[in-house]
Protein backbone atom coordinates (compact mmCIF):
# COMPACT_ATOMS: atom_id res chain seq x y z
CA UNK A 1 0.00 0.00 0.00
CA UNK A 2 1.54 3.45 -1.26
CA UNK A 3 2.15 5.98 1.44
CA UNK A 4 -0.13 8.83 1.30
CA UNK A 5 0.07 12.32 2.45
CA UNK A 6 -1.51 13.79 5.26
CA UNK A 7 -4.64 15.40 4.48
CA UNK A 8 -4.92 19.11 3.77
CA UNK A 9 -6.80 20.65 6.75
CA UNK A 10 -8.19 23.99 8.02
CA UNK A 11 -9.08 24.06 11.75
CA UNK A 12 -10.98 26.92 13.13
CA UNK A 13 -10.04 29.35 15.49
CA UNK A 14 -12.05 28.45 18.27
CA UNK A 15 -10.49 24.61 18.20
CA UNK A 16 -7.29 25.99 18.33
CA UNK A 17 -7.86 27.96 21.18
CA UNK A 18 -9.90 25.10 23.10
CA UNK A 19 -6.70 23.20 22.46
CA UNK A 20 -4.23 25.01 23.22
CA UNK A 21 -6.54 26.70 26.58
CA UNK A 22 -7.90 23.22 27.82
CA UNK A 23 -4.72 21.41 26.55
CA UNK A 24 -6.69 18.17 26.77
CA UNK A 25 -10.07 17.12 25.08
CA UNK A 26 -10.55 16.84 21.29
CA UNK A 27 -9.14 20.28 20.34
CA UNK A 28 -6.03 19.11 22.00
CA UNK A 29 -5.89 16.01 20.20
CA UNK A 30 -6.27 17.76 17.10
CA UNK A 31 -3.34 20.02 17.91
CA UNK A 32 -1.33 16.94 19.40
CA UNK A 33 -2.37 15.25 15.74
CA UNK A 34 -0.58 17.97 13.79
CA UNK A 35 2.46 18.32 15.99
CA UNK A 36 3.02 14.45 15.42
CA UNK A 37 2.30 15.31 11.59
CA UNK A 38 -0.53 13.42 10.79
CA UNK A 39 -2.21 15.69 9.04
CA UNK A 40 -0.90 19.48 7.29
CA UNK A 41 -2.27 22.45 8.84
CA UNK A 42 -3.08 24.65 6.14
CA UNK A 43 -4.10 28.58 7.56
CA UNK A 44 -3.77 31.76 5.55
CA UNK A 45 -2.80 35.27 6.79
CA UNK A 46 -5.91 36.03 8.17
CA UNK A 47 -6.95 33.40 9.91
CA UNK A 48 -3.27 33.15 11.37
CA UNK A 49 -4.23 37.24 12.64
CA UNK A 50 -7.36 35.73 13.99
CA UNK A 51 -5.56 32.72 16.26
CA UNK A 52 -2.69 35.70 17.23
CA UNK A 53 -5.72 38.02 18.11
CA UNK A 54 -8.34 35.56 20.49
CA UNK A 55 -5.20 33.72 21.29
CA UNK A 56 -3.84 37.41 22.96
CA UNK A 57 -7.24 38.43 24.64
CA UNK A 58 -6.32 39.48 28.20
CA UNK A 59 -8.76 37.30 29.66
CA UNK A 60 -7.12 33.66 29.00
CA UNK A 61 -4.20 35.17 30.57
CA UNK A 62 -6.17 35.97 33.38
CA UNK A 63 -8.82 32.99 33.14
CA UNK A 64 -6.28 30.04 31.86
CA UNK A 65 -2.34 30.80 32.39
CA UNK A 66 -1.51 31.44 28.80
CA UNK A 67 1.25 33.16 28.72
CA UNK A 68 2.36 35.90 25.49
CA UNK A 69 5.26 33.21 25.43
CA UNK A 70 3.35 30.34 24.68
CA UNK A 71 1.54 32.32 22.05
CA UNK A 72 4.55 33.29 20.71
CA UNK A 73 5.75 29.69 20.48
CA UNK A 74 2.63 28.67 18.79
CA UNK A 75 2.63 31.24 16.19
CA UNK A 76 5.55 30.30 15.58
CA UNK A 77 5.22 26.83 14.88
CA UNK A 78 2.60 27.93 12.86
CA UNK A 79 4.63 30.15 10.60
CA UNK A 80 7.07 27.35 10.36
CA UNK A 81 5.52 24.22 9.71
CA UNK A 82 1.61 24.77 8.32
CA UNK A 83 1.70 25.67 5.13
CA UNK A 84 0.17 28.75 4.00
CA UNK A 85 -3.06 29.28 1.94
CA UNK A 86 -4.20 32.15 -0.45
CA UNK A 87 -8.12 32.69 1.01
CA UNK A 88 -10.01 32.59 -1.94
CA UNK A 89 -11.80 35.99 -2.43
CA UNK A 90 -15.05 34.85 -4.02
CA UNK A 91 -16.96 32.20 -1.76
CA UNK A 92 -19.53 29.76 -3.98
CA UNK A 93 -21.71 30.00 -1.18
CA UNK A 94 -23.69 32.47 1.51
CA UNK A 95 -21.85 31.65 5.21
CA UNK A 96 -24.21 32.73 7.72
CA UNK A 97 -21.70 34.20 10.02
CA UNK A 98 -19.76 36.72 7.83
CA UNK A 99 -17.01 36.33 10.31
CA UNK A 100 -16.50 32.64 9.64
CA UNK A 101 -15.61 33.33 5.36
CA UNK A 102 -11.97 33.66 6.35
CA UNK A 103 -12.10 30.13 7.68
CA UNK A 104 -13.65 28.70 4.38
CA UNK A 105 -11.57 30.88 1.94
CA UNK A 106 -8.78 29.70 3.73
CA UNK A 107 -9.96 25.89 3.15
CA UNK A 108 -11.01 26.76 -0.78
CA UNK A 109 -7.89 28.87 -1.34
CA UNK A 110 -5.26 26.17 -0.35
CA UNK A 111 -7.50 22.85 -1.86
CA UNK A 112 -8.26 21.46 1.68
CA UNK A 113 -9.56 17.73 2.22
CA UNK A 114 -11.13 18.88 5.30
CA UNK A 115 -12.28 22.37 7.20
CA UNK A 116 -12.33 21.02 11.08
CA UNK A 117 -14.57 23.12 13.05
CA UNK A 118 -17.53 22.90 15.82
CA UNK A 119 -19.16 26.11 14.80
CA UNK A 120 -22.96 25.35 13.28
CA UNK A 121 -22.34 28.33 10.91
CA UNK A 122 -19.74 26.34 9.19
CA UNK A 123 -20.57 22.25 9.53
CA UNK A 124 -23.90 23.37 8.07
CA UNK A 125 -22.58 23.58 5.03
CA UNK A 126 -20.99 20.26 5.29
CA UNK A 127 -23.78 19.13 2.30
CA UNK A 128 -23.75 21.70 -0.11
CA UNK A 129 -22.78 20.47 -3.54
CA UNK A 130 -20.60 23.41 -4.23
CA UNK A 131 -18.38 22.73 -1.49
CA UNK A 132 -17.81 18.92 -2.60
CA UNK A 133 -14.18 18.92 -2.91
CA UNK A 134 -13.98 20.07 1.26
CA UNK A 135 -14.87 17.57 3.97
CA UNK A 136 -16.59 19.96 6.89
CA UNK A 137 -16.38 17.85 10.11
CA UNK A 138 -16.00 18.33 13.45
CA UNK A 139 -12.81 17.38 15.51
CA UNK A 140 -14.40 13.96 16.74
CA UNK A 141 -15.28 13.42 13.12
CA UNK A 142 -11.57 14.36 11.82
CA UNK A 143 -9.83 12.54 14.36
CA UNK A 144 -11.36 9.20 13.84
CA UNK A 145 -10.56 9.88 9.79
CA UNK A 146 -7.10 10.00 10.94
CA UNK A 147 -6.92 7.00 13.09
CA UNK A 148 -8.31 4.99 10.19
CA UNK A 149 -5.47 6.63 7.93
CA UNK A 150 -3.22 5.45 10.62
CA UNK A 151 -4.88 1.60 10.90
CA UNK A 152 -4.56 1.39 7.18
CA UNK A 153 -0.76 2.02 6.82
Amino acid sequence: MSKRNPPKSVVDTNLIVSGLLLKRGLPYELLEAWRAGSFQLLVSEPLREEYKQVLSRPKFAHKYGLTSEEVAVFLNLVSLLARQAIPRRRLPVKVRDPKDEKVLAAALGGKADYLVTGDDDLLVLRDDPRLKQIKIVTAAEFLEVLADETAEK
